[in-house]
């Protein structure tokens, strides 16, 4: 890996976390949502799933959103258990390798997510087995708090802006071409990661 590199920021969703759109697609689907089963099937970036995922509605409204869309009755906590079948968890190996490079790097996430996400990723992965964000983390940099979502390259400057990151030691590990390239184009070095990739391969 470049010697340079002193900060690295992790993508979350397929990158750290494993994803399974399908699951949740067929409960929504049972649920009689099958406008909302095509919109987490395409993790679509439109209507309400792009208001969640920027922050411009609570969650609540989200899932009450949800709820009166339902051909069936359904409350909002089994709308919200629905939603969080898309998350499975981080391999343990994940976890401890970005433990270890906490040790020798300025280690920062920078995800595309929504408040209920991050939450359930919190309490089941990072705050799990006596740790907690601290732990992995500097600086995490999430979507719905700052309004603005990757590809878009003004997240990358904010969060360049709000850390102090000097773009030339900074290296970015996302499984989205689209996302990679936009960091570049602020400076940022990037590896496209997809799944299977051993992380440990990128820091040799």
């Amino acid at each position: 890996m470049n010697r340079k590199i002193k900060n690295i920021v992790f993508d979350l969703g397929g990158v750290l976390i494993d994803l399974d759109f399908p699951r949740a697609l067929k409960a929504f689907e049972q649920a009689g949502l099958t406008d909302i089963a095509k919109g987490v099937q395409a993790f679509s970036r439109e209507g309400i799933f792009m208001d969640v995922e920027l922050g411009n509605i609570a969650a609540e409204d989200f899932f009450r959103a949800i709820c009166q869309r339902s051909e069936k009755p359904l409350s909002m906590e089994l709308a919200a258990d629905y939603w969080n079948l898309i998350l499975l968890d981080i391999p343990q190996e994940k976890l401890e390798v970005i433990r270890h490079l906490r040790k020798h790097y300025h280690v920062h996430l920078l995800s595309n997510t929504n408040r209920p996400h991050w939450e359930y990723i919190c309490q089941k992965c990072f705050q799990a087995n006596g740790f907690n964000l601290n732990d992995y983390f500097e600086q995490i940099f999430l979507s719905y708090e700052m309004h603005l979502a990757k590809p878009n390259k003004q997240i990358f400057v904010q969060m360049l802006e709000e850390s102090g990151m000097n773009p030339e030691e900074t290296l970015f590990i996302d499984d989205s071409e689209a996302n990679c390239q936009a960091a570049e184009e602020v400076g940022i070095h990037t590896h496209h990661y997809h799944i299977g990739d051993d992380l440990n391969e990128i820091f040799k």
